[in-house]
């Protein structure tokens, strides 16, 4: 029997107990995922695991891309531009704290992303599951996910490749790939529509890992490549067949990917200090009023100023992206602010996010509402 064999029934049954007993709770088990890697880190072989757990990430980074399709960047409405503007304060700020940290500006760049940008996955699913995507702050906070996707997309184009020259050559194949999406789209917008569903799973899967390596070889970030195919495929008109498609085979591979992030995190953690501790909760606390700003300038009330900042805790798939580039760069700090970042903002956004109206309703207490016409005139 091959070891990997092993490794994946360990580490898929710890995993499914973990995802069982959060989801009674109703929270998002990304968290539990990462528990369980921290716990079983040492004793799993995680290496035996690939190459689910690199699948999944593509995967998760393509999903990504199918959720900014240019259809939804022409939805933009200008209050989530606003609300969106506000929101990336938080870049300079970030990396103004990754200096003062003793980051370089590599490093303090990875630190602004890691604090910037928010779990679309974590947030759309409290939204959907919580009954509140026709809320008016939903419609805002949905367009500043947008805009955080996107901006860290380009993040990681700089960061995540080999230089400048990884980045320029990411570029002008990225332009080719629109280009080609721009002249050829709407002959293969027919053509697909008539494909089965296999085949379609088929093409979807080459042309992501066959984008994510050619990305790779030019010296570009392979989660840009990714991204981009899912952009692409969106553009196409098959966002929903692929959503169901691949969203099985991402799943597992998400989950096995935070459980190995968990593994190497917990090494990390043996040198974890009070300072960095603070370092992680200040970054969670910094974004909180550059979002209720956001949201009073895209015109929300008292109530729905204080939601869309709730809503916007939540940290997950992207700051784990950021955080593994910032180890495998010497980024230790990076990615002990990106762990705990997850593990602390998951359950706590989750928590204020289902008892939001609870808590406006505690600070923005409201007289009593007149009973008739005649209750509205003065004493």
């Amino acid at each position: 029997m091959h070891p990997s064999l092993e490794a994946f029934a360990l580490a898929a049954g710890f995993l499914a107990l973990g995802a069982a007993l959060v989801h009674r709770l109703g929270f998002p088990p990304l968290p539990v995922y990462l528990l369980t890697g921290l716990l079983l880190g040492e004793r799993l072989p995680v290496e035996e695991l690939e190459p689910l757990p690199s699948l999944g990430l593509l995967l998760l980074l393509f999903s990504v891309g199918l959720e900014f399709g240019p259809d939804r960047l022409r939805e933009l409405s200008g209050k989530s531009l606003q609300a969106g503007l506000y929101d990336a304060l938080a870049l300079p700020l970030g990396f103004l704290l990754g200096l003062l940290a003793g980051l370089d500006w590599r490093g303090a760049a990875l630190l602004a992303g890691v604090i910037y940008v928010s779990s679309s996955a974590v947030i759309v699913k409290l939204i959907i599951d919580l009954r509140r995507a026709a809320n008016p702050e939903s419609e805002v906070v949905l367009g500043v996910l947008v805009l955080e996707d996107l901006v860290v997309a380009l993040l990681l184009a700089l960061l995540g490749g080999q230089g400048p020259e990884g980045f320029l050559g990411g570029l002008g194949l990225a332009l080719l790939y629109l280009l080609f999406a721009r002249l050829a789209g709407p002959r293969l917008v027919g053509v697909m529509e008539g494909l089965s569903h296999e085949l379609i799973l088929l093409l979807g899967a080459a042309f992501t890992s066959g984008t994510a390596l050619l990305f790779h070889a030019t010296g570009a970030s392979e989660g840009v490549g990714a991204f981009l195919a899912g952009v692409i495929a969106a553009g196409l008109g098959l966002r929903q067949r692929l959503e169901e498609l691949f969203g099985p085979v991402r799943d597992l591979g998400v989950a096995l990917f935070f459980l190995v992030v968990g593994a190497q995190a917990m090494g990390l953690f043996h040198g974890l200090t009070p300072g960095m501790v603070a370092l992680a909760l200040l970054a969670l606390a910094l974004k909180l009023p550059l979002n209720h700003l956001g949201a009073q300038r895209a015109g929300l009330g008292r109530k729905r100023r204080l939601y869309a900042a709730f809503y916007l805790v939540p940290r997950g798939e992207f700051n784990l992206v950021l955080g593994s580039l910032a180890l495998a760069q010497g980024y230790p700090l990076v990615a002990q602010v990106a762990v705990l970042l997850v593990l602390l903002s998951i359950p706590l956004g989750a928590l204020l996010i289902r008892f939001a109206p609870e808590l406006g309703g505690l600070l923005f207490r409201e007289g009593p509402r007149p009973k008739g016409p005649l209750s509205t005139k003065p004493g």
